[in-house]
């Protein structure tokens, strides 16, 4: 089968000019399982991309072959609009220079649409009941009138994913391991019960060799990407208790290391490992590889130790990502370049948990009161973590 390739024209917001988004498609529309990927919402993060830039020559030949079984839709580089804010030399694609909106922030929660045209029909047939709701997504999203660029791309780009089966959101750190943020209500089918390691997000996690995996209990308040798509079956779980609403679509943040780590060797790697997992679930056809074990154990938000700059200088950290550390360990200093007294100029940040330092700052970087200099996931809740989300902005 031929890739289908097309493009989605977001709206003009200066005279003269007009962004637009690739988005490739392979396998037959409509077909199952389906699943979308996107990487570069924060559009200075490229590891994703790279990754999807050697996975799709690898799926091309997989549909010329008619192996792919479901469909599966890419989107390489999904933000235009930060892809064009290039400042002085560098790239700032985090922020939305328009409206100070941190491009992965903000996007559509659907549930309340979708409740108020599903519940005179909702009931106990479960496939009944998902096809119900993923055409109530899509006409929900469809009868939404955006106002710029950004709104629309956040409606376009949701009419591509609101019905997936699976949904990835490739992104990176600044420096940091390749890990994973994902939900309970994807791990487990009863949001209950214990942890176990036979579904999709495992197999992920096993087969991309992911060194941190952290999941929001039940499922993640925020409006992130991968949040609304994993989300709108859990809100309407909340919201008809009686009814049989499974959790249809399994939506990952996937942070794929640090922001220079983009490299054929990376992306080759990454590749086959997203191409293995493809097959795993049903997607491709073929024999994928024994399943290896996952690196860690997956580990709560509450137990995420967030290391917190409580006053300005520059950065050394003593650990870099990956590293297994034990609560009280020192992680880093703040060094006060003026102060003449050498150790006593630096003050000493210690982890509150034993865990995997996943992310941090670079080793010289400015610090300032507020700032997050690093994260840590950690096996137990914080006391002072308990209800606390892990996004700074």
């Amino acid at each position: 089968m031929a890739i289908k390739k097309r493009s989605v024209q977001l709206p003009s917001m200066t005279p003269g000019t007009h962004r637009t988004v690739s988005v490739l498609s392979f396998g037959k529309s409509g077909a199952r399982p389906k699943v979308y990927m996107q990487a570069a919402i924060h559009a200075n993060e490229m590891p994703g991309t790279m990754a999807l830039h050697h996975l799709m020559p690898m799926l091309a030949e997989a549909d010329k072959k008619g192996l792919i079984k479901g469909e599966i839709i890419l989107v390489p580089t999904v933000n235009p609009i930060g892809q064009s804010q290039l400042v002085g030399n560098s790239h700032a694609g985090r922020y939305n220079h328009l409206s100070n909106e941190n491009f992965n922030r903000n996007w559509i929660d659907v549930s309340e649409g979708v409740a108020e045209k599903v519940w005179k029909k909702i009931g106990s047939d479960p496939h009944a009941n998902v096809k119900m709701i993923r055409k109530a997504a899509l006409e929900t999203l469809n009868a939404m009138k955006p106002a710029n660029e950004l709104q629309t791309l956040r409606v376009e780009m949701q009419k591509l994913s609101t019905d997936a089966d699976y949904v990835l959101d490739l992104h990176c750190d600044i420096y940091a391991a390749l890990h994973l943020f994902t939900a309970r209500n994807d791990w487990v089918k009863d949001r209950h019960g214990p942890l176990d390691n036979q579904g999709a997000v495992q197999a992920l996690a096993a087969d991309l060799g992911v060194e941190a995996t952290m999941y929001n209990d039940p499922y993640p308040s925020t409006l992130t990407f991968s949040g609304v798509n994993s989300a709108l079956w859990a809100r309407l779980q909340d919201k008809f208790p009686d009814a049989a609403i499974p959790q249809a679509c399994m939506s990952v943040t996937l942070e794929m290391r640090s922001q220079h780590d983009v490299s054929d060797a990376l992306g080759k790697s990454d590749a086959s490992n997203l191409y293995r997992w493809l097959i795993r679930q049903g997607v491709v056809g073929g024999k994928a590889a024994p399943l290896k074990k996952m690196k860690s154990a997956p580990a709560p938000i509450s137990g995420m130790d967030v290391g917190y700059s409580s006053g300005t200088g520059f950065l050394v950290f003593h650990v870099k990502p990956g590293a297994k550390v034990k609560k009280g360990q020192p992680i880093c200093d703040v060094i006060d370049p003026a102060n003449p007294h050498g150790p006593k100029g630096r003050t000493t940040y210690k982890s509150a948990t034993d865990g995997i330092v996943f992310s941090r700052r670079l080793d010289g970087y400015l610090s300032w009161p507020g700032q997050v200099m690093y994260r840590i996931s950690g096996p137990k809740p914080l006391a002072h973590r308990i209800g606390m989300s892990g996004l700074d902005d």
